[in-house]
């Protein structure tokens, strides 16, 4: 009991001190199961850039995923990795890295309350910790997003990242995920 109430401490400390674009409920993949999502989606920065997301999945073990994300046709090109762990049935925390026109490092954390069995809203926190040459910036945004399923291996995601801090951007988006 101990270990898991420090296992959840450290990875909610995790989260909020190191992500970009979620897709992602509180959920993990089971071993041996794949997802992969095409998410159009809007940069608003003070404009509305458009940015097309793709998403893959993999389960690696029993409450561990790796998740990698692309974003082509946007104002500049978004790669990103992360790994998932679960830290409950609905909460997960994820830690990565990416670069979308500078470096970063990611930490999520996501809570997933079950409306129906296939449908599902979710939110937690996103930080990105970027390192221009200047000086380290600190993002944070809070997702909101609601999963539908629309067959047992396929469902909707609709999401909206609120930038909380200077210069997050905000995100809407939505897509379809496949799973294998």
């Amino acid at each position: 009991m101990m270990k898991k109430i420090l296992l959840i401490v450290f990875a909610a400390t995790v989260a909020f001190s190191v992500t970009a674009q979620v897709f992602n409920t509180g959920q993990t993949l089971k071993p041996k199961k794949f997802s992969a999502g095409i998410e159009p989606a809007v940069l608003i920065n003070g404009n509305a850039e458009f940015i097309l997301f793709l998403h893959g999945g993999a389960g690696i073990a029993k409450g561990v995923d790796f998740g990698l994300t692309l974003g082509v046709l946007g104002p500049s090109n978004y790669i990103g990795g992360d790994v998932e762990f679960a830290i409950g049935r609905n909460l997960s925390v994820a830690v990565g890295a990416h670069d979308f026109g500078v470096f970063g490092l990611d930490g999520t954390l996501n809570a997933t309350f079950p409306i129906r069995k296939d449908i599902r809203i979710f939110t937690g926190a996103d930080v990105d910790i970027n390192f221009p040459k200047d000086n380290t910036q600190f993002l944070l945004w809070l997702p909101i997003g609601i999963e539908v399923g629309i067959r047992s291996n396929m469902s909707f995601i609709f999401e909206a990242e609120i930038g909380l801090t200077d210069p997050a951007y905000s995100l809407i988006g939505g897509g379809l995920n496949f799973y294998i």
